[in-house]
């Protein structure tokens, strides 16, 4: 059993150095093989075919940004700045996550132009947005659980994009970026 974990193992970390050094243009099911050093019908054993690779390796990174945003949930929101201090919180570790996923940038892409993994990231952000429109309202910042889901998903995309950005520009004013996204989340919720 471990060394089937092992191989698959290898086979994802191998997709994932792939897609860091070479980009999504390099990745395909021989290049990933060949790096992770398994046969090919070790490769189709774990995973139908490269699309099939690219969903679990973006589904893990989805979850690593829903895991930021869970431990956020954690944080009471007492006012105007208690809020400010959690959307710059969220954004900067979300940011951060994202960063040090290997491959993180070439999976960002895939996620929005493959028609095939679109629903990963859209699934991702509709529970992550779920989550965070019950936690505002758990702290008795809206009506009903449901109220800010839509700013929720708006915020969620705007982020998304932004860190896409960094990566295209080589993290051209970062901090700037990520000031503009917190305010921008801010204002989307309106609460205060």
């Amino acid at each position: 059993m471990a060394r089937k974990t092992n191989a698959r193992e290898r086979l994802i970390g191998a997709a994932q150095d792939i897609l860091a050094e070479e980009g999504l243009a390099a990745f395909t099911s021989n290049a990933v093989v060949e790096r992770a050093g398994v046969t090919p019908p070790t490769f189709y054993h774990y995973f139908v075919n490269k699309q099939a690779l690219l969903r679990e390796l973006g589904e893990r990174m989805m979850l690593a940004q829903h895991d930021v945003i869970r431990r956020d949930t954690g944080l009471v929101i007492r006012g105007p700045e208690d809020f400010r201090k959690a959307c710059e919180r969220t954004v900067h570790e979300a940011f951060a996550s994202t960063r040090a996923f290997r491959g993180g940038y070439a999976l960002l892409v895939s996620l929005r132009a493959l028609p095939d993994l679109r629903d990963v990231r859209l699934r991702a952000h509709a529970d992550i947005a779920r989550l965070i429109s019950t936690y505002l309202h758990e702290q008795g910042l809206s009506k009903g659980p449901d109220d800010l889901i839509v700013p929720a998903r708006v915020a969620l995309e705007y982020l998304y994009a932004a860190i896409e950005m960094l990566f295209e520009t080589d993290f051209a004013n970062q901090e700037e970026v990520l000031r503009l996204t917190v305010e921008t989340h801010v204002r989307l919720y309106e609460l205060f």
